[in-house]
């Protein structure tokens, strides 16, 4: 062989020689898979999200928009935090990951969450998500006050968290009135409020948010009496007192602006304002009208009932004879 072609060749083997060399890149294990949530409302310590009773508490999403602010921020109107953010880190860099929810617990990627446009109704009950070196995060809310669960799932791993949502905003109320009632007696106004969730409230609308008034008769001012709230029901009852003459009465129940939910068009129009008409009557009149009306009645019936016992007993009907009242 001649030298050129014993330089090429030796000049071939040191280049394959070096392509063998070059270490194959492979994915590197980033660590132990972890989930760590941030956001909810109470301390982490004593409620951790590992049981439905320690289960992280957020707000329901006041205005139907997701916020997130750091934990151990007290709830706030319209601005209060209303997703947990789930920071999670996977055994290999790009492992996939899936998410799973129960109840009212619905969950974002934090792309969706970053464009500022998220609503309830923009959250699903499954998704799945890619790690970027090791790691992702999504968001959780929920719309229910009962305790839902949000699991994640990642390299053969997975954390479940508990969460529930808090709610003092008011969107419906659902109140009822009797129709009349005795002059000066008792008008009572029972009924809920719940927010645009339909969720009776965490906490009771205080006694002092609510205002009863007189819009008719001789009724003025505030009318409330008494005030009770139902732990167990969560119904409110309001008594207050019927006009002093026989007529009729018109009555409003409105709330104090702090404890309402704002209006959120996909939701429909609020309803935190009720208006009753009750009438006014003298109940002793009334009876003595209906005693004489069912004499009169039980006095025609015996009438018609004595002429066809008549009939019976001169055997010209074949039917039974009646019993007189």
């Amino acid at each position: 062989m001649s030298k050129k072609l014993i330089a090429v060749a030796s000049a071939a083997a040191l280049a394959l020689a070096g392509l063998v060399a070059i270490p194959t890149v492979a994915t590197a294990a980033v660590g132990p898979f972890a989930v760590t949530a941030d956001g909810a409302v109470t301390n982490h310590t004593t409620r951790d999200g590992s049981t439905a009773a320690k289960s992280l508490q957020i707000n329901v999403p006041t205005a139907d928009v997701l916020r997130f602010t750091a934990s151990s921020i007290a709830v706030g109107k319209n601005y209060g935090p209303s997703t947990i953010k789930l920071s999670i880190t996977t055994p290999g860099a790009t492992d996939a990951i899936t998410v799973s929810t129960t109840g009212g617990v619905e969950v974002i990627t934090d792309t969706v969450f970053d464009d500022g446009d998220a609503t309830t109704a923009t959250g699903t009950t499954t998704l799945t998500d890619v790690a970027a070196d090791g790691s992702a995060v999504i968001y959780a809310y929920t719309t229910s006050t009962a305790a839902g669960t949000v699991v994640v799932s990642a390299g053969g791993s997975s954390k479940t968290f508990h969460i529930s949502g808090l709610s003092e905003f008011v969107y419906n109320l659902a109140l009822t009135a009797p129709s009349s009632a005795a002059i000066s007696g008792d008008v009572t106004i029972t009924g809920t409020a719940k927010d645009m969730f339909g969720n009776n409230l965490t906490t009771s609308v205080p006694e002092a948010s609510w205002t009863v008034t007189g819009l008719g008769g001789n009724l003025s001012g505030s009318l409330t009496d008494t005030f009770t709230y139902d732990a167990t029901a969560k119904t409110y009852k309001m008594v207050v007192a019927n006009r002093s003459t026989a007529g009729s009465a018109a009555f409003s129940v409105s709330l104090a602006d702090a404890v309402k939910a704002a209006k959120v068009t996909a939701f429909g129009t609020p309803v935190q304002t009720a208006f009753f008409s009750v009438n006014a009557a003298d109940l002793s009149a009334q009876v003595t009208a209906l005693t004489a009306q069912v004499a009169a009645l039980t006095a025609d019936y015996n009438a018609l009932a004595a002429k066809w016992n008549a009939r019976v007993a001169s055997k010209k009907a074949p039917k039974k004879a009646v019993t007189l009242k």
